[in-house]
C-alpha cells in the first residue's frame, strides 16, 4: 500500500509541477493558448496556439519565432533556419508559422513540445547568425577607420596583449615607438560583447598600463547602462567621430 501511495504522491507534484511551468488560457474563438516553458532570445516564453476539430488537434506558434526575429534584425536568417528546423522536427512551416497540422489527439504533448522548440531554436540560431554578422561588418569597419586615422603601417588587426592575469587577443592596434600600444576594439550592444569587452579592459588596465583602452561603437548614444560601465576602464568612440577624438 505505501508503494502505491507514493505513486499517488508523485503523480500529484507532477501534476501540480505541469501546472506551474505551463499556463493555458482559451480565446474566444475557443482556442487555447498555452505559455511554454521553453524561452525565444528575448527571454519571452514560446505560447503555442492549439485548436481542436473533432479529434484532431492544430498546433501551432502563431508566427512568434518570426516575430521575434524580426524584432533583432534577424529575419533574413530566419525563414532559412526556420525551414530546416521544421524538417527536424517533423512538422510544418509556411514562411510565417511553424505548426503541426491537425495531428491525432494522442500525439498533443509531442505537437506541443516539437513546434515550441523548432520556433525557439530557430529564432535563437537567427539571432546568433545576425549577431556575428554585425560583429564582422563593425569590426572591418573599425579596422578601416584605424589604418585611415594612424595609416596602414602603424595599424596590426590583432596582437596578443599581456594583462595582469591573463594574455588577450586585442584587435585594431596602434604600434607607437617604444612599448605603447592603443588598442581599439569593436563593441557592440549585445550583452556578450559588452560582458567581454569590460572583462578584457579590466585585466589590460591592472596589467598594461602603457595601452590605451578604447571601445568603438556604431553610436555612443544608444549606450545602456551595462555598455556605459566600460567607459569607467575605457574611452568609448563613436566610429563616426573626428580623427581627432581617435588620436
Amino acid at each position: 500500500m505505501k508503494v502505491k501511495s507514493d505513486n499517488q504522491e508523485l503523480r500529484a507534484r507532477i501534476e501540480r509541477a505541469a501546472q506551474r511551468l505551463m499556463a493555458a488560457r482559451e480565446t474566444e474563438g475557443g482556442r487555447v493558448l498555452l505559455d511554454v516553458p521553453v524561452s525565444y532570445p528575448s527571454g519571452s516564453s514560446v505560447v503555442v496556439e492549439i485548436e481542436q476539430n473533432s479529434d484532431r488537434i492544430w498546433v501551432s506558434d502563431m508566427g512568434m519565432g518570426l516575430v521575434e526575429a524580426e524584432m533583432m534584425a534577424a529575419q533574413d536568417s530566419f525563414q532559412k533556419l526556420a525551414r530546416t528546423k521544421a524538417e527536424e522536427f517533423g512538422i510544418g512551416y509556411d514562411n510565417s508559422a511553424m505548426f503541426v497540422l491537425w495531428a491525432p489527439a494522442a500525439r498533443l504533448e509531442a505537437a506541443v513540445v516539437c513546434v515550441a522548440n523548432a520556433s525557439a531554436q530557430a529564432a535563437a540560431d537567427a539571432v546568433r547568425l545576425a549577431s556575428e554578422a554585425q560583429v564582422k561588418r563593425q569590426a572591418a569597419a573599425v579596422f578601416d577607420r584605424i589604418r585611415l586615422v594612424f595609416g596602414e603601417r602603424k595599424v596590426a588587426r590583432a596582437v596578443q596583449v599581456q594583462g595582469k592575469r591573463s594574455a588577450w587577443e586585442a584587435h585594431n592596434v596602434v604600434l607607437f615607438e617604444g612599448a605603447r600600444k592603443a588598442i581599439f576594439e569593436p563593441m557592440t550592444m549585445n550583452a556578450n560583447s559588452i560582458s567581454a569587452k569590460f572583462l578584457m579592459f579590466s585585466d589590460l588596465a591592472e596589467g598594461a598600463p602603457q595601452v590605451s583602452l578604447n571601445a568603438v561603437v556604431d553610436d555612443v548614444h544608444r549606450l545602456d547602462p551595462k555598455a556605459q560601465m566600460v567607459g569607467d576602464i575605457a574611452n568609448i568612440i563613436d566610429l563616426k567621430a573626428s580623427d581627432e577624438v581617435f588620436r
